[in-house]
Parts: structure tokens; C-alpha cells; sequence
């Protein structure tokens, strides 16, 4: 069983999420009439209030858009600042993209029967939403999310277009965040797949690789999925829904995982066609 984490895995998260939002913030601040830091510093508010960076029309919820329009229906707030939205997905539309061998390699992967399982941090819409828009979900006979408080779209009826199938869904709760090994025993089980067969593929070392090799299960780091423009990673910062005590875990768990090391590294997502080969075993985790 193939296990994969999604954002800056299977495409680049950072670079087409942070395009698009400084696309919307360029409009939002002519539409609104307010600065950039201090739009920033609302959406870092908004975002740690929901605890989600990514977080479907944060903008409806910005004290600035309550000043403006009060108790105005959300469908009438989203058509006045259609211009800030629609520059939002024009840039993900042009910048959301499959890394090489993504698209190749799970085609291949479910030709052989390959079960193929997705996990994310991410809430489900949006996740979802990649993977077809991508046109790689059907590959996937399962997406494993992390629970979310999001009460879906803000207008009837489109939640339901946008999430994914029940059949396919399974939520994750926020006890079993990365890295705990947990999730992926929790995961191989449901699955009924031994943990001894399956292969996790993540970017993080601290996060995926070490919760894959705690659970038993062999890990390849997507190193490729780390490389971003410091402009990119420096607005999702600034807009971050990490608190300080978030910050000071992931600095520890980066410091815990000084000595871990993937059993593979993967320089393309394709390099993972090898590994299962029919006529070669999975190597034990750690080895």
C-alpha cells in the first residue's frame, strides 16, 4: 500500500497557495481601502481564531469586511469582492501543478493494484478539490483528513459539489496529528494492510518520515517538496495559523529528529515505482 501525503508531496502547496493569495491580497487591499500589514495582521488573526491557514473565504470573516458590510448576506459580500476572489483562483488555476512523475506514477501504481491512500493535514474540501482538479483522484480508494471545524461553503449547496464521496472519506482526530505513529497503525488497520507493507512518501523529515519509521512502516522523503521562494514561505508566515507554542513543538520535533533518516530519498515522485515492484519487497523500515 502506497500511503502520501499531499501538499508539497504530490505538488507544490507552498508556491501555488502563496501566489494566489498575494493575488488576493493586491485587490482586497484596493477594495477595502487598507494596508497590507494590517490586512495580513487580520487574516493571521482570522487564522489562528480557526486554526487553519487555508481556510475557505477567511475574507468574510475579516473585522475590516464586517465594518464595510455589517450583516449583508454572504452571497452579496462574495459578489463585492468578486475581483479579490476570482484573482485568487486565476493564480491557483495557473500555478497549481502536479510535480514531475506525479500524474505517471500513480496511474502506474493503480494499473498494478496498488491500494493508494492519500493523508493530509489539510481540511477535506480543499484537499478534495486539488486532487480532481488535478485529475489524479481517482486513484485514491481513500483520503484520510484531519477533523475540522469548517462548517462548509458559504452558499448553499456548494459544500455538497466539493466534499469528497463518503465511501472515500475518513477523518483523522486531532490526537493523531503527525508524527504520531498512531495515525498510520490506525490507517494500515482500517486498510488491512500489514504496516510492514506499506510505504509512506512525505517532505518533512520531522513529520512524516519519523511518525513512518515510529509506526514500522518504510518511509521516502519527497525532498524535492522543500524547495520554495523565500518571498512564499515568508507571506504564509506572516498569515500563519501557528501560535507560539505551535512554532516551539516543531522546533522540537525538528530537534528530536536530528538523527532520522528516510530509507529513501526521491528526488521525483516517480522514483517510487521501483520500490514496488512485484518482484522486489518493500525493504523493513529502518533498513
Amino acid at each position: 500500500m502506497l500511503i502520501t501525503d499531499l501538499d508539497n508531496t504530490l505538488y507544490d502547496w507552498v508556491g501555488f497557495f502563496a501566489t494566489a493569495f498575494a493575488a488576493m491580497v493586491d485587490e482586497l487591499q484596493v477594495l477595502l481601502g487598507i494596508g497590507r500589514d494590517d490586512l495580513l495582521g487580520e487574516f493571521k488573526e482570522v487564522h489562528q481564531r480557526v486554526g487553519d491557514s487555508e481556510q475557505p473565504f477567511a475574507v468574510l470573516m475579516l473585522p475590516v469586511v464586517h465594518a464595510r458590510f455589517g450583516a449583508r448576506p454572504a452571497g452579496e459580500i462574495i459578489a463585492e469582492l468578486s475581483p479579490a476572489l476570482h484573482a485568487f483562483n486565476a493564480a491557483r488555476n495557473e500555478h497549481l501543478r502536479l510535480y514531475p512523475g506525479v500524474g505517471e506514477a500513480l496511474a502506474e501504481l493503480d494499473r498494478r493494484g496498488t491500494v493508494i491512500v492519500g493523508h493530509t493535514e489539510a481540511m477535506s474540501a480543499n484537499a478534495w478539490y486539488r486532487l480532481v482538479k488535478l485529475g489524479i483522484a481517482h486513484h485514491f480508494s481513500r483520503l484520510y483528513c484531519l477533523e475540522s471545524d469548517y462548517q462548509g461553503h458559504p452558499i448553499a449547496g456548494r459544500h455538497e459539489q466539493l466534499a469528497p464521496p463518503p465511501d472515500v472519506l475518513r477523518t483523522v482526530p486531532r490526537s493523531e496529528r503527525k508524527p504520531n505513529p498512531e495515525l498510520l497503525r490506525d490507517i494500515c488497520a482500517a486498510e488491512g494492510v500489514s504496516a510492514s507493507d506499506a510505504l509512506y512518501v512525505g517532505d518533512s523529515i520531522s513529520r512524516d518520515v519519523k511518525m513512518a519509521q515510529d509506526a514500522g512502516v518504510t518511509s521516502a522523503w519527497a525532498e524535492y517538496g522543500r524547495h520554495h521562494e523565500a518571498w512564499q514561505w515568508d507571506l504564509l508566515v506572516s498569515i500563519s495559523h501557528w501560535t507560539d507554542e505551535d512554532v516551539r513543538r516543531e522546533e522540537a520535533l525538528r530537534d528530536q529528529s536530528g538523527d532520522v533518516r528516510p530509507d529513501h530519498v526521491l528526488a521525483r515522485y516517480d522514483e517510487v515505482l521501483p520500490l514496488f515492484d512485484p518482484a522486489r519487497a518493500l525493504p523493513p523500515a529502518g533498513g
